[in-house]
């Protein structure tokens, strides 16, 4: 777990900001589903600004490197005005689900659980920080997606993700 450790302290330090196309940093959500382009590790390294997106493919990166069942989930809030979504990262050890997150704020950290149904849970109960606005518990949708290409713009992310594996969840809570 002391890699582990250390890989998140790096993680947690990155800047959160996106990349356009010329490859400027833009600290705000302003303009990024038109301008968005995705970056590849060694650039998000290089100018420790990314998104969770990005976040998320550093830590599936460590994760297989050293051999840990890991899964990335897109979380997607259907019907919201402002197309809200995250993405964080779960690896599993001793027979417990960690969530490892690095970009929400006020959720940073890696967190515990006793399955990936718990953390799901954990997202519906609190996924109103990323609506901004009418929250309904039962629009929240989780897909586990594979790696992502480098270059891709906003649109083809939330396509790439949307066209993965939906993971169904029971919502009657």
């Amino acid at each position: 777990m002391k890699e582990i450790l250390d890989f998140y302290n790096d993680v947690k330090n990155i800047n959160y900001g996106w990349h356009d196309k010329d490859g400027n940093v833009h600290e705000n959500l302003k303009g990024m589903i038109d301008g968005f382009v995705l970056q590849d590790n060694d650039t998000v390294r290089k100018t420790n600004y990314a998104v969770c997106w990005e976040m998320c493919e550093l830590q599936r990166e460590f994760f297989n490197s050293h051999s840990i069942p890991n899964k990335t989930i897109f979380v997607y809030l259907r019907n919201s005005h402002n197309n809200a979504c995250h993405t964080f990262s779960c690896f599993y050890l001793n027979d417990k689900t960690y969530w490892m997150e690095a970009s929400w704020q006020n959720k940073k950290g890696i967190h515990e659980f006793d399955s990936d149904s718990e953390v799901l849970e954990y997202y519906r109960n609190h996924f109103e920080d990323f609506a901004r606005g009418e929250y309904n518990k039962e629009d929240l949708e989780f897909y586990e997606y594979d790696n992502i290409t480098p270059g891709m713009n906003a649109k083809e992310f939330y396509m790439h993700c949307l066209n993965s594996k939906k993971i169904e969840t029971s919502k009657h809570h």
